[in-house]
């Protein structure tokens, strides 16, 4: 799978698919399964400068196809995890250390790990840090100003001006990952009405596939904005997912829910499926993909007016598997051409109806 190798800071990695900071990499067994499984780093679960202790349960799934989580940080000891860490050392993929939060601990930890793993590059999260620049930008300060290693930033979707954070923080860490679990949010057993976290009133944060949308969108802002490099995560459960971070301009991908859900094969499995794409699409490199969204945007296509769907003749099958999916009643079947047809008088161009075409048979036109 040489197609799927790059360089993100000086580290080199055969296949951008790594674990992302989470259960599934909470011990030095968990994070050699993710290597096992085809991971191209390995990220340990965030360490700080004492353990936490979460209430249980803290992982169940969403009605929406996600993971809903009360987990903060490790329930190690510093000096437990970083003996965990230490087993991964000679697993021959780079190592990435997640750390928190607040810059005196940052301060502290990061010289001590560097000093005692040497690790591929230290990622601290901004989860519980604040939502304004100027705090997430002292304890990005704090790290550089301690460590020699590469030092990525994890961003919260919840920050509410990513562009001002990247502007002021850029200059500072040498990458950003994005993003984390999305929340607070509740879901429960609705058969019951009880909550099924054990945390203050049953809230989580959410991850896995719902957010995937979200993901995309701080990266491509992330990339837009600064030159630094950006890991994806968020949703990512196959190839195509982990292509379309790249698309968007991510440099790398992590992975956690896809893991927990259906253990640590899916890392090879996601590399392969991204190697398989790249193939199939003539690509020699996944470098070549990267950004390719944000051309496409310059290149589309602007309507003056409301435009109008239009049926390839040729083309449709006459499945009817678009007719029911217009709410406007804009389209019709002709029995007599065993064709989908449209009501051009009732389209109001939203596009909604293409996703239910499997043929490609249905394209937007100016009126």
């Amino acid at each position: 799978m040489s197609r799927l190798a790059v360089n993100v800071n000086g580290i080199q990695f055969s296949n951008p698919v790594m674990p992302a900071a989470g259960p599934n990499v909470r011990t030095g067994e968990l994070m050699l399964k993710a290597v096992e499984g085809g991971a191209g780093a390995v990220v340990s679960k965030t360490m700080s400068i004492g353990p936490t202790a979460d209430p249980r349960p803290t992982i169940r799934g969403t009605s929406n196809r996600g993971l809903m989580n009360c987990e903060t940080w490790s329930e190690m000891s510093a000096e437990d995890l970083l003996a965990e860490c230490r087993k991964v050392k000679t697993a021959g993929v780079p190592l990435i250390v997640s750390i928190g939060y607040k810059p005196e601990e940052v301060s502290k930890l990061g010289p001590w790990i560097e000093r005692e793993l040497a690790p591929a590059a230290l990622e601290f999260s901004t989860h519980y840090v604040g939502r304004s620049v100027e705090p997430l930008l002292e304890v990005a300060q704090a790290l550089r100003d301690s460590v020699s290693v590469p030092i990525w930033m994890k961003v919260s979707p919840n920050f509410p001006d990513i562009e001002a954070l990247a502007q002021a923080v850029a200059p500072v860490v040498d990458g950003f990952v994005a993003i984390n679990s999305y929340g607070p949010v509740i879901d429960f057993d609705v058969e019951s009405g009880a909550p099924v976290l054990g945390s203050d009133y049953g809230q989580g944060w959410m991850s896995g596939p719902p957010i995937l949308p979200i993901a995309l969108r701080v990266v491509y802002q992330l990339t837009s904005i600064q030159d630094k490099p950006v890991i994806g995560v968020g949703g990512i459960e196959k190839g195509i997912d982990a292509i379309k971070f790249f698309m968007v301009g991510a440099s790398a991908v992590q992975v956690c829910s896809a893991a927990v859900k259906n253990g640590h094969h899916v890392y090879g499995k996601i590399a392969q499926e991204m190697d398989e794409w790249l193939e199939k699409h003539d690509y020699n490199s996944i470098n070549d993909i990267k950004g390719l969204y944000k051309t496409r945007l310059k290149e589309r296509q602007r309507y003056e007016a409301v435009p109008v769907m239009s049926v390839d003749e040729d083309a449709c099958t006459g499945c009817k598997a678009c007719l029911s999916r217009c709410v406007q009643n804009a389209l019709y079947f002709d029995a007599e051409k065993n064709i989908a047809r449209v009501l051009a008088e009732h389209c109001i161009g939203c596009g909604f109806c293409q996703d239910y075409c499997k043929f490609n048979a249905m394209t937007l036109s100016q009126r």
